[in-house]
């Protein structure tokens, strides 16, 4: 995935000069080691959790539940006052002038501009403020922007309040209204933004905390989103035992992703540049058949994909 969304950058980003920063969390070094010769001048940066994760996944083992937001934002913030964040499952699908893109992105001091809503309006406000060739400035219409009262109402439940504004209210889409405010990857992103959602020390990613510290912190934020998505994603390789524990139907994904990792790595892969359509079935069945004598995992799979896109269905997200 790491390959194909690096590739996407240099096919879409016309006019690209930035640097590409890879965040790296526990892939093994043999996978890296090929990225890098297939991108000599990408710099890759490893968690203090590198050397244990990467050593879990190598021997197929479920790696530490621990998420290293706070070697994401410290890194960040080492970085140009504006940046992209990708996460490896996202790629470019329509091109931009990159010079021009980061000119309007500058001028307009934009800290957030979302690349992707999986086609659901709910998460793109239509109360426009301006716009450039690229994206629409925006000021969302949120329930509260108070953060004691948004965390008492979304996050705790504290005294029933929400339950007594989901008996008032449409109360899932006034919580997707947030996401017009706040997004986690897969968009620009400021220094004071990013630090602002991240201002607590924590090794998880709580959606509801961050959006809380965001509101909390009142600064004035530029926020928007590009006039169409330009980016895609996979989730067919999600890492549920980490972090989808909510799901019904289960798999091995680490086990998966070893599979798929080691097919890449020996040539045998998806076309990379194929930048309209998601990770083939096939693909992932066929692999799945070369390297290993479970019959069932491919079925497993399917089954686990389906629910995990119904969770994504059920807030009207289309995810292919």
């Amino acid at each position: 995935m790491l390959h194909r969304t690096i590739a996407s950058i240099y096919q879409f980003l016309k006019n690209f000069d930035g640097r590409i920063i890879v965040l790296d969390d526990g892939t093994p070094k043999k996978y890296l080691d090929k990225i890098q010769k297939l991108y000599p001048e990408i710099k890759v940066v490893k968690s203090s959790y590198y050397a244990e994760k990467s050593k879990a996944i190598l021997q197929n083992e479920i790696p530490k539940k621990v998420i290293p937001a706070m070697f994401w934002k410290e890194e960040m913030l080492k970085g140009s006052e504006r940046f992209i964040l990708l996460e490896d499952d996202m790629w470019f699908t329509k091109t931009i002038n990159y010079t021009d893109f980061k000119q309007n992105i500058d001028e307009l001091k934009m800290d957030m501009v979302n690349f992707m809503w999986l086609k659901n309006k709910n998460l793109i406000s239509d109360n426009i403020v301006t716009s450039s060739k690229y994206f629409n400035v925006t000021k969302p219409n949120v329930f509260t922007k108070n953060s004691v009262l948004f965390n008492t109402i979304f996050r705790t439940n504290k005294l029933k309040i929400g339950s007594i504004i989901k008996r008032l209210t449409d109360y899932n889409k006034e919580l997707l209204t947030y996401y017009q405010l706040y997004n986690v990857a897969g968009g620009v992103f400021s220094k004071r933004y990013y630090n602002a959602c991240w201002n607590l020390h924590q090794n998880n990613v709580d959606e509801l905390n961050q959006i809380r510290q965001l509101l909390k912190s009142k600064i004035p934020t530029n926020v928007g989103n590009t006039k169409e998505e330009i980016i895609k994603a996979t989730y067919k390789t999600t890492a549920t035992l980490i972090s989808k524990e909510h799901l019904e139907a289960t798999v091995d994904i680490f086990k998966i992703n070893q599979i798929l990792n080691e097919q890449w790595l020996q040539g045998n892969t998806y076309p990379i540049n194929d930048f309209v359509n998601n990770i083939p079935n096939e693909w992932i069945k066929n692999s799945i058949k070369n390297q290993t004598t479970d019959n069932d995992l491919f079925d497993k799979w399917k089954t686990w994909y389906e629910a995990f896109k119904l969770s994504y269905t059920k807030i009207d997200c289309d995810v292919e």
